[in-house]
């Protein structure tokens, strides 16, 4: 019988650290999408409040309660990442294997992010959560005590390390260029 190996969408990747800045695969997350059913926004909440200690979010923030976060994603739809979520007032749809998250951490991130998203990530407060586009990748960014979380399809997984690397070596030589 075949044996089917659960791997990561970077497949482990160490840490990369250039300048004063790391980026870092973030494995092992279960991940699901909630979508309310109609008129039950509220006692989803309460479901949630009582099994995990969060409640749904509202528009472009996120909660974090021991390992688990959930954060709007959109209208109606809010992603939720660490235990397993089931029997609530909504339709979950396990996203665990669709996604890859990464995480910018560093003095320079925002410089990072000025570079390859057209949003003013600068104004986001920790928890704050946009979805728009990182070079041309669809991307969940959410800021962090660190710098920012990063989602994207897992199709996008190599594209996604290549473009934040890229940008994170050029802002180390201009750095050094300027004798910072």
């Amino acid at each position: 019988m075949l044996k089917l190996i659960s791997k990561s969408p970077l497949n482990g990747m160490k840490p990369i650290k250039v300048g004063s800045l790391v980026l870092s695969e973030i494995t092992s997350v279960n991940m699901f999408t909630i979508q309310p059913f109609k008129n039950k926004t509220k006692t989803v909440s309460k479901e949630l409040k009582k099994l995990f200690h969060l409640e749904l979010p509202g528009d472009g923030k996120s909660l974090v309660a021991k390992d688990n976060t959930i954060m709007w994603i959109g209208m109606g739809q809010y992603l939720f990442l660490g235990n397993k979520v089931e029997s609530i007032s909504a339709a979950i749809t396990d996203q665990s294997d669709a996604w890859t998250v990464v995480e910018l951490a560093g003095i320079d991130s925002s410089d990072v992010m000025d570079r390859l998203c057209p949003v003013d990530v600068r104004s986001m407060e920790v928890g704050d959560v946009i979805r728009s586009l990182l070079g041309h990748m669809a991307t969940i960014v959410r800021k962090t005590d660190l710098g920012y979380e990063l989602m994207v399809f897992r199709s996008f997984s190599k594209t996604l390390v290549h473009e934040v690397v890229g940008c994170m070596k050029s802002i180390a030589a201009q750095n050094k260029l300027r004798g910072l």
